[in-house]
């Protein structure tokens, strides 16, 4: 596994907690899971851009095992989160991840970044990371000036006998660390010459 590295997440989605909420009570960095009054899944968390490291084998590019996703373990009834029932099993299902981004599910066992690809995260509670990664060797990968956030949109689903409603849709926004932009710029160097159009594409925009 990657090491981690402090950073906090920048999210926007139609939910019952603003974006730049700061809330103690709940675990700073990851995306903490609860159920509405009404019986829907609720996705609360606190932060800006996450920057992700470089990384340098078996993968490469950027990446870090941050956001988790994590069960709340106390009511919030003053913010309409409460814990979730017995009988829950959570599945995130991709919406929409940029070209090049890929989440790995624990383990490295699998990859979701189509749309309508699922991760099982199962019943809580849990605090589950997968490993966010922006992939330099992806033929999707394209360098700055051209890309320099990276974002990834999906909703969690309840699939067990609770029934929840599925949450609203979640954007979480990656960026490689600041001082790294010039190895995305090389790779995109490297990558463009795979074909000569893409090359002189490239050398336009520099």
């Amino acid at each position: 596994m990657f090491g981690k590295k402090s950073f906090v997440v920048a999210v926007a989605v139609a939910s019952t907690f603003g974006a730049d909420a700061v809330r103690a009570d709940l675990k700073d960095g990851d995306v903490n899971i609860g159920v509405s009054g009404s019986g829907q899944l609720v996705a609360a968390w606190n932060g800006e851009v996450v920057d992700l490291p470089e990384i340098g084998g078996p993968l490469f590019g950027f990446g870090l095992d941050e956001p988790g996703f994590f069960t709340i373990d106390a009511d919030q009834p003053n913010e309409d989160i409460f814990l979730l029932e017995a009988g829950h099993h959570i599945v995130l299902e991709v919406i929409a991840l940029d070209d090049a981004l890929k989440g790995w599910t624990p383990g490295f066992a699998s990859v979701f970044d189509d749309p309508g690809e699922t991760w099982d995260i199962g019943a809580g509670p849990f605090d589950e990371h997968p490993f966010w990664h922006i992939d330099s060797t992806d033929g999707g990968f394209v360098a700055p000036p051209g890309q320099t956030e990276w974002n990834a949109t999906f909703r969690l689903l309840d699939t067990g006998t609770t029934g929840y409603a599925p949450s609203d849709p979640v954007i979480v926004t990656f960026a490689p660390e600041p001082g790294t932009l010039s190895l995305i710029l090389l790779g995109g160097v490297m990558i463009c010459r795979r074909g000569k159009a893409c090359e002189e594409g490239f050398s336009r925009q520099r």
